[in-house]
């Protein structure tokens, strides 16, 4: 049987709340709930963390009053040199 990993969406919307009413990224959600953002290379995006974790606010775009204005946003993650990897832009809801 697979293991589950509970994200907590009221910790999301506080982080999300942060960023007021500028745009913001998967990554930047996940540098703040995470404390750094570090690409899953070579990873299939079925076992991606970063990949489930962009799902998880694409289900909840309702509750999270947020949208998806972009798709495949280049990004580097904290690694030392940096790895470029994609992630989506959210917006909040007017």
């Amino acid at each position: 049987m697979d293991e589950v990993i509970e994200v907590s969406l009221e910790r999301v919307e506080k982080i999300i709340d942060g960023f007021g009413a500028d745009d913001f990224s998967t990554v930047a959600v996940l540098r703040e709930y995470c404390g750094g953002f570090f690409s899953n290379k070579e990873t299939p995006a079925y076992y991606s963390f970063n990949a489930q974790f962009g799902k998880l606010l694409r289900r909840n775009e309702e509750r999270l009053g947020i949208v998806q204005v972009e798709s495949a946003a280049s990004e580097t993650d904290d690694r030392v040199p940096p790895v470029k990897t994609t992630t989506s832009i959210w917006r909040r809801n007017a």
